[in-house]
């Protein structure tokens, strides 16, 4: 697997929020907006699509640390880009950057989400 996986690799999908992804529906929350979770469940399955078919089928993925801020709220129909980079690997331990932004639908600003996992 190391061989395959090296630091710098990335990744950029676009998404549009749903009414499955809002905390209203998913009961986080009463607000429409865009649950974090179901932005960290983006970002996950971003980065399972840039690794998967690197990782070989002995290996499988999963999330044991995630650091995100959630700092604007997203309404159902707003299309996001989630961006990963590999950060860099330690022997079976991929770490990586990601950022969730809008595009500057909101107030002509960028507004990132910044964190690893």
């Amino acid at each position: 697997m190391i061989n395959k996986l090296t630091p710098g690799l990335s990744l950029s999908q676009t998404y549009t929020i749903g009414e499955q992804d809002l905390a209203s529906t998913l009961k986080t929350s009463l607000v429409s907006y865009a649950s974090t979770a179901s932005l960290i469940i983006l970002t996950e399955k971003v980065i399972c699509t840039l690794v998967e078919d690197l990782i070989g089928n002995e290996y499988t993925t999963v999330s044991a640390e995630i650091n995100v801020k959630h700092l604007i709220p997203i309404a159902a129909g707003v299309e996001l880009t989630c961006s990963v980079y590999l950060k860099f690997v330690d022997n079976d331990n991929l770490f990586f950057d990601f950022a969730i932004f809008n595009g500057g639908r909101y107030g002509g600003n960028r507004s990132p989400r910044t964190g690893r996992c």
